[in-house]
């Protein structure tokens, strides 16, 4: 089941000095058995009992100090306090997210190497070339956000309410603005579309504040960035809030009402999210991921944890291991079936 904390996840971490264990072994014979269990091979999947004894390594394929970065390093600064390890962040950038994701499916399957992994990461061997992993070379471990975007129009555009906006989805002419493609940005727009009868023409930006920007300046029509990203121009009155995506209103604009509360019956329920957690490589045992996943689970619920999570604008969501193995295959077959009836080029 998920448990939902709605906080605003904080801007900027400082990351604390990382130190890894290490463990001795005894040379009396009564000593023995602990001189061996600290001789085994990392290879060695950890017992339920041992695990963690050493520092955790955390890839997040992305760069440092962007949203990815940034909700990871939170989150693991309260998680590694209940794991009584030391959770290390390792930026390894390229491929968009590939080279990194790909890292971490080639390290030993021990607990001790996790991914931050996100909403369409299981089908990126069907989104860019050349990608080793698929979606069996991934442990799900859970899931701790999932961001809504807004919807915001031009003020040159006319729109000002959701059937305004499928209005001007009748011909395909109207600009759409994404910020990164084949991510959950265009999983989004294609989910209207395909809820609505609509059909907009995609304009892809590198991130959410170009895109709005532009939306700003009247260049593109409609954008759908992250709510922190958009708050900016809303309150300096640039452009027009329709609606949030998620199926409850979100506290950094509480006055925009969501696509479900439209009174559109094509969009009754709708909610649309991209979600972000971890992952470890296929075949960690599930004894470590159980601790892994409990471990975040409590630094979701932590009291200080939700006071310094004030100001940026993530939705801490979580999602423990068994639910979110059973979510993870769900989303990839309704990823993979967007994916296969769309038009991949651009």
């Amino acid at each position: 089941m998920k448990k939902k904390w709605m906080v605003l996840a904080a801007a900027a971490v400082v990351a604390g000095s990382l130190a890894a264990c290490s463990g001795g072994s005894g040379e009396t014979n009564a000593n023995a058995d602990a001189q061996a269990a600290g001789n085994q091979s990392d290879t060695q999947a950890p017992s339920d009992r041992s695990f963690p004894n050493k520092t955790i390594e955390m890839i997040v394929p992305f760069g440092a100090g962007g949203g990815a970065d940034i909700a990871t390093r939170l989150i693991c600064s309260y998680a590694e306090k209940e794991l009584g390890q030391s959770i290390v962040i390792n930026n390894v950038t390229g491929g968009g997210g590939t080279i990194g994701l790909t890292q971490m499916t080639k390290a030993n399957p021990d607990g001790y190497t996790l991914a931050y992994f996100a909403s369409t990461n299981s089908n990126d061997d069907l989104l860019f070339e050349g990608v080793s992993y698929n979606k069996d070379s991934f442990a799900p471990i859970c899931q701790f956000t999932a961001d809504p975007h807004i919807i915001v129009a031009s003020k040159k555009s006319g729109i000002t309410d959701v059937q305004g906006l499928i209005d001007a989805g009748s011909d395909g002419k109207t600009l759409w603005g994404i910020g990164g493609a084949w991510t959950h940005w265009d999983f989004l727009k294609m989910e209207f579309e395909e809820a609505t009868g609509t059909n907009y023409k995609r304009l892809v930006y590198e991130g959410g504040a170009a895109a709005i920007n532009d939306v700003a300046s009247g260049d593109c029509t409609v954008a759908t960035p992250f709510v922190s990203e958009a708050l900016a121009q809303i309150d300096a009155g640039n452009v027009v809030p329709i609606a949030i995506t998620s199926s409850e209103r979100n506290e950094l604009a509480p006055d925009v009402p969501t696509l479900a509360e439209s009174g559109i019956e094509a969009l009754d329920g709708f909610s649309s999210t991209m979600w972000r957690g971890f992952v470890a490589p296929a075949g960690t045992p599930d004894e470590a991921l159980q601790k892994i996943s409990d471990a975040f689970e409590k630094a979701c619920a932590d009291p200080e944890f939700q006071e310094k999570a004030k100001e940026a604008g993530l939705t801490i969501e979580f999602m423990g291991l068994n639910d979110f193995k059973v979510f993870y295959d769900e989303n990839h077959d309704s990823v993979k079936a967007y994916i296969e009836g769309a038009n991949l080029e651009g």
